[in-house]
């Protein structure tokens, strides 16, 4: 048996992220952004659509949540208002609305989406 997190999960957090179809540390891995390389959420405009490709690191603390709230790869993602000093930010995904800090935002590499 692998190792296991204080939740008794038997997965490590690249594991997780190799399930779900993330490129785990190496930003979009080949692919380009369509606005620009290694485009995060935090770079988008207001209702700027974007997918979600995956995280620029997955083993970063917040991955496993993120991951849990909806930031899996394919998932369209469009920014809808930020607070007056810009964080946190609020965006839809997945039928909801949900808020991030600007720093978690960044770690959520996206590209342009074209519906």
């Amino acid at each position: 048996m692998g190792q296991t997190n204080k939740e008794g999960m038997d997965m490590s957090m690249l594991q997780l992220a190799q399930r779900f179809g993330f490129a785990a540390g190496n930003g979009t891995a080949g692919k380009q952004c369509a606005y620009a390389d290694d485009a995060t959420l935090a770079d988008l405009k207001k209702g700027q659509p974007a997918q979600v490709l995956g995280f620029q690191n997955a083993e970063h603390p917040s991955a496993q949540r993120l991951m849990q709230l909806g930031m899996i790869k394919g998932e369209i993602i469009e920014l809808l208002r930020s607070a007056p000093g810009g964080d946190p930010i609020e965006y839809r995904v997945m039928g909801y609305n949900l808020s991030l800090r600007k720093d978690e935002a960044a770690e959520i590499l996206v590209e342009n989406y074209q519906g």
